[in-house]
C-alpha cells in the first residue's frame, strides 16, 4: 500500500471517528453542551470586555484622576466576572465531561458482561483491560482539557470580532496569517494522530506481555529461557516500538505548538508592519498588539488540547471496534418457567469462529435461522466442525456422566447445554419451545455451572437472586470439608487463597448456594484428592439429586459410573448413549477401544 493511500485511510479514519464523538455528544448530552456554550460565550463576550475596557479606558486616562478610580473599581467588577464565568464554564464542561466518561465506562462493563462468550474469548482479556483502562482513560483527560480546546475557539472568534472592529485591514491580514498556521499546524496534527493510532495497536500488545508475565509466573520462574525470550523478544521490543512511536508523536505535537507560538509573536511584527504601511495609527496598532498577545495563551492551549481529543478518538474507536451486545440497562432474571420437565438438542453442530470455510459470523446470539445440518455448510465440510449432529434429551432430576478423550467437545457440548455457546445449526428446546435469541438469557439462568478454568467469586447469592439461605450454606461448608478453611461473614467468603481442589470445593458451595435446577460439573472431581472423590460420588451427588437437581457430570472417574443414570459417550464431536453392557465395560481401556 502506497504512502499516499495509507495517508487518505488515516484521515478517514479520524474524520469518522472524530464525527462519532461529536456526535455521541450532540446526541445524547444536547442540552447540557448547549449550556456549556452558552456559558463559554458568555465568559468569552466578558474577556472580551476586559480587553476593550483596558484599551479604551486606562490607556486614554490619567492614571489617579477620579475618573480613573471609578473605572479601577469598574474594572475590578469585570475581573470578578471574568473568574466566576471562566469557572462556570470550566466546570460545566468538566462535569459533562465525567458525566460522559462514567456513562460510557459503565455501559462498556454492561455490555461485556452481555456479549457472547465466544466473542469475548475472541477478544481476550488484554484488549478488553486495555479498553477499559487506557481508552477510558484517554477519554477522561481529553475531557479534563476540553475546556481549554472550547474556551480558546470561542474566545478566538470574540477577540476576532473585536480586532475586525479596530481594523478591518489589520484583521484580514492577521486572519490570513492565522488561517496559514493553522493550516501547517493541522497537518502536523495528523501525523499525531497517526502515531496514536499505532500507539494504541501497541499497547494492546504490551497487554498482552502483560498479561503472560503475570499469569504465567510461574513458568517463568522454572524457565528463565522462556523468561529471557519473553523479556527480551517480546516486551522489550513492543515497549521500545512504543517508545519510539510516542517519541514521533510528541515531536510532531510540540512542532504544532511551537509553530503557532513563533507564528502568533511574528503577527506582531506583521501589525506594525502593515500599519506603517498603511497609516493606521500606532495606537490602533498597539491596541492590536497587545490584544494578540492576550489571545496567544488561550489559542495555544487550545492546540495543547487537541491531541489530547486525537487520542480519545483512538480511544473511542477501539471500544467501538470490539463488536460488543448492544447495550440494555437491565439484566436477565429467572423467568423461565421452573417447573420444566426436558430440555432437547435436536441435530446440533458447532464450529468455533475462524475455522476454515465458515460462513457463519460469530457467536452473539443463538442462531434463529438455524436449520437442520441437511441444508448447511456443516454437512458439506463435516471435519470443520467440534460438534457434529448431536441429539440429546436431558429429563428432570437425571443424573447424567459425559466420558470421552481429551478434545472430543465434552466442554464444547456443555456450553452448548448452558446456552453460552450457540450452535451454529440446530435447535435447543425447553418442553419443546425453541431457545432463541430471545429467551437464551433466561434459559441460562436454569443452570449453575463450574467449568474446568471456572472464576472464583466470593459473593454468595441465593435463589432467585435474593440472600442466601444461612443454614444451607452452613450445611454444605461442613459437607465440603471447609468449615476450618473458611467462614461466611455478610454472605461472603473470608478467603479464596486454598489449594485447587478447595477451590473447587468453594466453587460447589457458591453454586448450591443459588439453589439453581441444574448442576454441570465440568470435571470437577479431577482436582479432589482419592478420599474426597470417593464422597463426592457416593455421597454428595446423591444429596444433591435429593435436593431435585439435575446433574450433567463431565468425569474421567470410571470407577464411579454406576452412580449415574445416563453414561454419555463424546467421540470425535459425536454423542453415543453407552447401554447396560457397554456402561459395565466402560473403563479407561474399554473406552480406549471404542475409538
Amino acid at each position: 500500500m502506497s504512502s499516499r493511500t495509507t495517508a487518505s485511510s488515516h484521515t478517514t479514519a479520524s474524520s469518522r471517528t472524530t464525527a462519532s464523538l461529536y456526535h455521541m455528544i450532540w446526541a445524547n448530552y444536547r442540552l447540557p453542551f448547549l449550556k456549556v456554550i452558552l456559558l463559554n460565550l458568555v465568559n468569552a463576550a466578558v474577556s472580551v470586555g476586559i480587553i476593550a475596557y483596558i484599551n479604551h479606558t486606562f490607556i486614554s486616562q490619567p492614571v489617579f484622576d477620579t475618573l480613573s478610580w471609578l473605572s479601577l473599581g469598574q474594572f475590578s467588577l469585570l475581573v470578578l466576572l471574568l473568574l466566576v464565568t471562566t469557572f462556570l464554564s470550566q466546570y460545566a464542561l468538566t462535569r459533562l465531561g465525567h458525566r460522559f466518561v462514567y456513562e460510557l465506562r459503565t455501559k462498556l462493563v454492561k455490555q461485556i458482561i452481555d456479549t457472547a462468550v465466544p466473542q469475548i474469548d475472541h477478544l481476550g482479556s488484554a484488549r478488553l483491560l486495555a479498553s477499559l483502562s487506557s481508552d477510558i482513560q484517554s477519554i477522561t483527560v481529553a475531557f479534563v482539557r476540553m475546556p481549554e480546546l472550547v474556551q480558546g475557539i470561542i474566545l478566538s472568534v470574540g477577540v476576532g470580532l473585536y480586532l475586525g472592529w479596530l481594523s478591518l485591514p489589520l484583521l484580514f491580514i492577521v486572519m490570513f496569517w492565522i488561517v496559514m498556521t493553522i493550516w501547517i499546524s493541522t497537518i502536523l496534527v495528523k501525523h499525531v494522530y497517526t502515531h496514536l493510532t499505532e500507539l494504541r495497536e501497541i499497547n494492546d500488545a504490551l497487554y498482552q506481555d502483560y498479561q503472560s508475565i503475570i499469569e504465567g509466573r510461574k513458568e517463568l520462574a522454572l524457565n528463565q529461557h522462556r523468561a529471557e525470550k519473553l523479556y527480551t523478544d517480546d516486551f522489550l521490543a513492543h515497549a521500545k516500538s512504543y517508545e519510539k512511536t510516542v517519541t514521533k508523536s510528541d515531536t510532531f505535537h510540540l512542532s504544532a505548538v511551537n509553530w503557532s507560538n513563533i507564528m502568533m509573536f511574528a503577527s506582531i511584527g506583521i501589525v506594525f508592519a502593515v500599519a506603517n504601511y498603511l497609516d493606521i495609527p500606532m495606537g490602533v496598532a498597539t491596541t492590536f498588539s497587545l490584544t494578540i498577545l492576550f489571545m496567544q495563551s488561550p489559542l495555544l492551549h487550545a492546540v495543547g488540547a487537541y491531541p489530547t481529543l486525537q487520542t480519545a478518538q483512538v480511544a473511542l474507536e477501539k471500544i467501538q471496534s470490539l463488536e460488543l451486545a448492544e447495550h440494555q440497562p437491565s439484566f436477565a432474571t429467572d423467568t423461565v418457567a421452573q417447573d420444566w420437565q426436558s430440555i432437547t438438542l435436536n441435530n446440533i453442530n458447532y464450529r468455533y469462529v475462524g475455522s476454515s470455510n465458515s460462513s457463519h459470523a460469530p457467536d452473539t446470539a443463538v442462531n434463529d435461522n438455524a436449520q437442520n445440518s441437511d441444508n448447511s455448510d456443516n454437512n458439506q465440510n463435516p471435519s470443520n466442525n467440534i460438534l457434529k449432529s448431536v441429539n440429546l434429551t436431558l429429563q428432570r432430576g437425571d443424573v447424567v456422566f459425559l466420558i470421552g478423550a481429551n478434545g472430543s467437545g465434552k466442554s464444547t457440548l456443555a456450553k452448548i447445554i448452558t446456552g453460552i455457546f450457540t450452535p451454529t445449526t440446530g435447535t435447543v428446546q425447553v418442553d419443546g419451545q425453541r431457545v432463541n435469541s430471545e429467551n437464551n438469557a433466561d434459559f441460562r439462568q436454569l443452570f449453575s455451572a463450574i467449568f474446568s478454568d471456572q472464576h472464583l467469586f466470593k459473593q454468595l447469592i441465593g435463589d432467585q437472586g435474593n440472600e442466601p439461605d444461612t443454614v444451607l450454606v452452613s450445611d454444605w461448608l461442613h459437607k465440603l470439608n471447609l468449615q476450618e478453611k473458611v467462614s461466611v461473614s455478610d454472605h461472603k467468603l473470608s478467603t479464596d487463597k486454598l489449594s485447587q481442589g478447595q477451590r473447587k470445593r468453594l466453587a460447589m458451595l457458591i453454586a448450591v448456594a443459588e439453589q439453581k435446577d441444574i448442576l454441570l460439573l465440568d470435571e470437577w472431581a479431577a482436582d479432589q484428592d482419592p478420599a474426597f472423590r470417593r464422597v463426592f460420588y457416593q455421597t454428595l451427588i446423591p444429596e444433591l439429586k435429593a435436593m431435585g437437581k439435575t446433574l450433567f457430570i463431565i468425569s474421567h472417574d470410571d470407577g464411579y459410573f454406576e452412580h449415574a443414570d445416563r453414561l454419555l459417550l463424546m467421540k470425535e464431536g459425536r454423542l453415543i448413549e453407552l447401554n447396560a453392557e457397554e456402561r459395565q465395560r466402560a473403563s479407561k481401556d474399554a473406552i480406549a477401544m471404542l475409538k
